[in-house]
């Protein structure tokens, strides 16, 4: 991504870096995705912008838990933070980074002092119309076990469970035409996943693609064709590989109607301990009746059953709502797609995407709606699950809701989520379940002031070996622009935290400042 942190703690193992980036070839590219950055920087300083805050505050905790008492804690942290956006050019994207420095009281506080927030995302043309990049980068604080102690996402609570966890991936690509008949695009992709003082998180995944598909879009009937090979390797577990060959036939009868039918074969060592060939079949539906709607659903039959993609939106003149189903296997590495690690930025991010196609412009419009809503963290998890060593089979439901008005702002997402590991080399485990929403609501008091309520509950249901979690959150803040990049705000918060591990309850008051630069 070009700036990376010290502070990131990526594996520094002999290799790694090949692991990370699968192969000399992406590097080369990488490095062709730099250049391409330096040429827009050179010849278009308005096309990249660099800004930089620093956000302090001070609280002040009071816990009350089974094993351990009561006990206060006073908290004081400081967040110096920087933000690129490139919004034109061969180079489109933007990158985040916020380093949170805490000072406790509390003489047993066996937490992290440092803690790093990063989110990138990078699309580069390396070669005018021909090569491409693609990069992302994130590092969040996720819970290492489902069924572990929980704490709401922007405490500054001890919590053991909780560890610092960082992905990136880079992805080139060509594309192009064969005789104005043909598409083509041959891609490459290497990425890698690292847990701060835990083994459990690393893995590291490198594979490639190449596609054909009929040149004219738009047209009554279309094909196409794609093979895939990947390679996964976890560092606490074994390396898999999987290879999949496909074919698609698409019709539409309507403008606003597509229908495809796909069938295949995959090869992989996942399921069983030997590579074993699996045939696959699949069809899928996108109907947009109008600028505003779009569904979508997808279904295909794979080596550990049926999968689904189902999409529902439809977008309001002042709210808009989604539902997505979801059910894949996963390898953890990419938070986004089919894994359980799912922001606040991520999920507004899917949900605007139909209806803001610039990505620079649904960024700034999710940013200053999450400002609206008392300077709500963009990284905070909407579903954690947990750290995960093995391919992992993951079904997903969630809702979201989001309506702005003049003075009022409120947004809902609701979540559901079953995880179950289907390594052949992992002994049978039981497969875990969580359900949960986050409710917020902001009132503009006046043109610089605002009151907001955010309500939260994350639930892990019990297994037959593994008793259940319950975490419920709810936070009363207020914030006013107390100067022209100044922000000053306190916030009221109480969490109750029900469990076999170390139940408690904590309440803390809280006093912030923010300046932008």
């Amino acid at each position: 991504m070009g700036c990376r942190p010290t502070t990131c703690h990526f594996d520094r193992r002999p290799g790694f870096p090949r692991r990370l980036v699968g192969g000399a070839s992406v590097l080369v590219c990488s490095l062709l995705a730099g250049q391409a950055w330096a040429q827009a920087v050179g010849s278009g300083a308005r096309s990249l912008s660099i800004t930089s805050s620093v956000d302090a505050d001070v609280s002040e905790v009071a816990e009350q838990r089974t094993l351990g008492g009561d006990t206060r804690d006073t908290v004081t942290q400081v967040r110096p933070a920087f933000r690129i956006d490139s919004r034109s050019g061969r180079v489109v994207g933007s990158l985040s980074y916020s380093l949170n420095l805490a000072h406790h009281t509390k003489q047993d506080y066996q937490g992290q002092n440092v803690q790093n927030f990063l989110s990138g995302s990078l699309q580069a043309e390396a070669i005018e119309r021909w090569m491409y990049v693609d990069a992302t980068a994130n590092i969040t604080q996720q819970p290492a076990s489902a069924y572990g102690t929980q704490s709401a996402p922007d405490t500054a609570s001890d919590n053991p469970n909780r560890i610092e966890v960082g992905s990136v991936s880079v992805s080139p690509y060509v594309r192009g035409a064969l005789a104005s008949a043909v598409n083509y695009e041959f891609r490459l992709t290497g990425s890698a996943t690292n847990g701060r003082r835990s083994k459990a998180a690393d893995s590291s995944t490198t594979g490639g693609s190449f596609s054909l598909s009929s040149a004219v879009p738009g047209t009554h009937l279309g094909w196409d064709l794609l093979a895939t090979s990947q390679s996964v390797d976890y560092r606490v577990g074994r390396k898999t590989q999987y290879d999949r060959f496909s074919g698609r036939v698409s019709w539409l009868p309507d403008p606003d109607l597509t229908l495809n039918l796909r069938a295949g074969q995959e090869s992989t060592d996942v399921a069983s301990l030997i590579k074993t060939r699996y045939d696959n079949w699949g069809a899928g539906l996108t109907w947009r009746p109008s600028p505003r709607t779009r569904a979508q659903f997808e279904a295909d039959d794979r080596y550990f059953g049926r999968s689904h993609q189902v999409t529902l939106e439809h977008r309001m003149p002042s709210s808009s709502i989604q539902f997505s189903s979801s059910r894949d296997a996963s390898n953890g590495a990419d938070p986004g797609a089919g894994g359980q690690r799912i922001t606040v930025y991520q999920a507004y991010d899917r949900l605007l995407a139909p209806t803001i196609p610039d990505a620079a412009e649904r960024d700034a419009a999710i940013r200053l709606y999450l400002q609206s809503q008392n300077n709500a963290d963009p990284n905070a998890l909407v579903s954690a699950g947990s750290i995960n060593s093995a391919i992992t089979l993951i079904e997903r439901n969630q809702f979201t809701f989001a309506y702005t008005g003049g003075r009022m702002a409120a947004s809902l997402q609701v979540y559901s989520s079953q995880s179950r590991v289907i390594d052949a080399a992992v002994a049978a485990a039981e497969a875990d379940r969580q359900w949960g929403y986050i409710a917020t609501a902001s009132y503009r008091l006046s043109p610089t002031s605002q009151l907001s309520l955010t309500g939260s509950r994350m639930i892990t249901e019990s297994t037959d070996t593994r008793a259940g979690t319950d975490l419920k959150s709810l936070t009363l803040g207020w914030s006013d622009q107390i100067g022209r990049r100044t922000t000053a705000g306190a916030t009221l918060r109480y969490s109750v935290f029900n469990g076999t591990n170390d139940p408690y309850r904590q309440a803390a008051v809280q006093a912030s400042i923010s300046q932008r630069f």
